[in-house]
């Protein structure tokens, strides 16, 4: 139960925290509610005035029960805050149905019994009591026609309206009393009440009593779960055993009790936690059918963003790879000297795998300092350059390590217009298997790799903007790959220049094709954005190296003929220069698939080119324009 003892300790930690008011951890048998309508009453519980809330004020703390929070049919009203149906005694007066001004009135009597239960306590307090004093007035429908907010037709029948899109029978009321002391105060925003209402709560339990299978102690038992922990699955309990038909718990236990017990208080604390958590913390992979992952520190310290760049802003990305992995350093540098040898990191996981069901798919724990050091880790070994551009549209490269999503898209997806869309359960599983080498320090999935490689192999496939990020990332994560493979790596990658030495088959067959490439583009006038023969022909090279080097060197005859005389002999000289780095093998061998390192062998001879063109005064080409 590692998982509930640090969301236990994270709520514990964190409840009453101001720092992030705008959502603030929900404290125990309290919940958030979009409310509609705000009604105001003085300290005696007279009504003064009401109206709409806006949109983005409507998120709204409210007193629960357990039945309540997770109420989807049947009578079981919240305490205080609560529908119109629930507490407005009028609201059967104006009903077109007897079904419905039946249903009506039994809400609003079994409403009005539990909060009177509440007054009548020792945990009573002013504004609760106000709210009583006007509710047992049955006039709330009254007051909201004449504040006109609700409409009635001639026969005193409600009319088929919405207040925020909530029919009026759904919408949600809130209230604010005005006091000598407190002034106008929201009943959602008083410490006070809140924690009346908590302790009232937690005192009245008169539920099934045995031994919690978190604390061990004798408590009250939880029967109904909290739902709504992920907003993208609000119906999705994480905790349920309500299966009597199926297959939930049969074959182990006899009935749901035996399966498990945990108290109301400790699963209050664990859900609100990380309801909390996935609200401030949670990103998703996914656009429809979404998995969340949070990584946090159950202290509330920061933790670098795993999903997002580590935090880095576009201005502290560097354009080289030393300026980048010092830029790394020290940025974790920061997040090192706020935790302590006791301060630990989790990432969590969840799906829903029903509509009515939330899973795990996946928990680690790791001490901070281990977290930190494989996260940095991962930056420093596998980032590559990026072609960005200035607001002016200058272009420019960028040292930046590929994010989840950027590297499932390129592997596993296909270009729709603009954008490269994957299928939302391979953009989940596949985040999910990145995560875990990161965090577990495994090796990059080699399927993962050749999906890259194949990919960026294909560049017709995709328009030059993604035709880049696609090569950028594979390279990335091909150098990533190949770094770790090699047992006799030295501290720190040297791969990201180009390597004059390298006798790898495949690494000069992919500086061959840059280079052919190049050729090409030289005879390119300034407007001219067809693709050359090495981009149409590459996938073709891939598979066939040799065989498609004689036919691309045959079609490179007219455009040497183009070119001046010195840069003629210069590119025929170091055509040469790299077919003499060969080993002596037969043809048979040459024209063998290429492996993937090829790509770091094009990738570097085309950035190495470009880089001497311009430092000789020629325009930038074709190549380096964003689509």
């Amino acid at each position: 139960m590692s998982w509930m003892n640090r969301l236990v300790e994270t709520y514990e930690n964190n409840i009453g925290k101001r720092a992030c008011a705008d959502t603030p951890i929900m404290p125990i048998a309290h919940r958030e509610a979009n409310a509609q309508i705000e009604i105001i009453l003085n300290g005696e519980g007279i009504f003064r005035n009401a109206m709409i809330i806006h949109k983005e004020d409507a998120p709204t703390l409210i007193p629960v029960t357990e039945a309540s929070a997770g109420r989807s049919s049947g009578i079981a009203p919240h305490p205080l805050c609560d529908t119109l149906s629930y507490l407005a005694g009028d609201f059967s007066h104006h009903c077109a149905g007897n079904k419905e001004r039946k249903s009506a009135e039994e809400k609003f009597h079994t409403y009005l019994s539990n909060l009177e239960k509440w007054v009548m306590s020792e945990y009573t307090h002013p504004k609760v009591q106000a709210v009583y004093d006007y509710l047992s007035q049955q006039t709330v429908i009254t007051d909201l026609v004449s504040a006109g907010l609700i409409e009635l037709g001639e026969d005193g029948i409600f009319e088929p309206k919405k207040i925020s899109g909530q029919p009026y029978e759904k919408a949600m009321v809130r209230f604010r009393v005005m006091g000598e002391e407190s002034g106008l105060g929201g009943t959602w925003e008083d410490a006070s009440l809140i924690q009346a209402y908590t302790d009232y709560y937690l005192k009245g339990q008169q539920g099934r009593t045995d031994i919690c299978y978190f604390t061990g102690e004798a408590a009250t038992i939880s029967e109904n779960h909290p739902k709504g922990i992920v907003a993208s699955d609000y119906g999705a309990k994480l905790i349920s055993a309500n299966d009597g038909q199926g297959y939930t718990y049969r074959g182990r236990f006899q009935n749901a009790e035996q399966a498990y017990a945990l108290s109301y208080e400790a699963s209050q604390k664990m859900h609100s936690a990380l309801t909390w958590l996935a609200k401030t913390q949670g990103v998703y992979a996914g656009s429809q059918d979404k998995r969340i992952f949070i990584c946090w520190n159950p202290r509330g310290k920061k933790t670098p963003s795993i999903f997002s760049g580590f935090g880095l802003t576009e201005e502290e990305v560097q354009n080289t790879p030393v300026s980048y992995r010092n830029r790394l350093i020290k940025t974790f540098q920061g997040y090192r000297d706020q935790f302590n040898e006791t301060d630990s990191i989790i990432v969590m996981g969840l799906d829903a795998a029903t509509t009515g069901r939330l899973s795990i798919t996946y928990y680690h724990e790791l001490a901070a300092s281990d977290f930190l050091e494989r996260v940095l880790y991962w930056g420093e070994s596998c980032n590559w350059f990026f072609l960005k551009f200035t607001s002016d549209r200058h272009p420019y490269y960028s040292v930046e390590t590929p994010v989840f999503r950027q590297i499932v898209e390129c592997a596993f997806g296909r270009e729709k217009g603009k954008f490269i869309d994957v299928d939302d359960k391979v953009l989940k599983d596949q985040t999910q298997r990145l995560v875990k080498c990161m965090l577990e320090q495994q090796p990059v999935p080699y399927d993962i790799v050749r999906a890259l490689t194949v990919r960026a192999s294909t560049p017709m496939a995709y328009s030059r903007g993604n035709r880049e990020r696609v090569l950028s990332v594979s390279c990335a994560l091909i150098s990533k790959y190949y770094y770790e493979k090699n047992a006799e790596r030295q501290e720190g990658r040297d791969d990201m220049k180009l390597n004059l030495e390298n006798h790898d088959r495949s690494y000069l067959f992919g500086r061959l094709l840059a280079v052919c490439e190049k050729v090409e583009r030289m005879t390119y006038d300034r407007e001219e954005s067809r693709d050359p023969n090495a981009i149409r022909l590459q996938s073709a090279y891939v598979n066939h190296p040799m065989q498609t080097w004689k036919i691309l060197e045959g079609l490179l005859i007219p455009y040497f003929q183009k070119l001046k005389p010195g840069a003629r002999e210069h590119y025929r000289k170091l055509i040469s220069e790299i077919v003499l780095l060969f080993d002596d093998q037969d043809e048979k061998v040459m024209n063998q698939e290429l492996k993937e390192t090829y790509l770091l062998g094009y990738y570097l001879q085309r950035a190495e080119l470009n880089q001497s063109q311009k430092q000789t005064g020629e325009e930038i080409k074709e190549e380096t324009k964003e689509v």
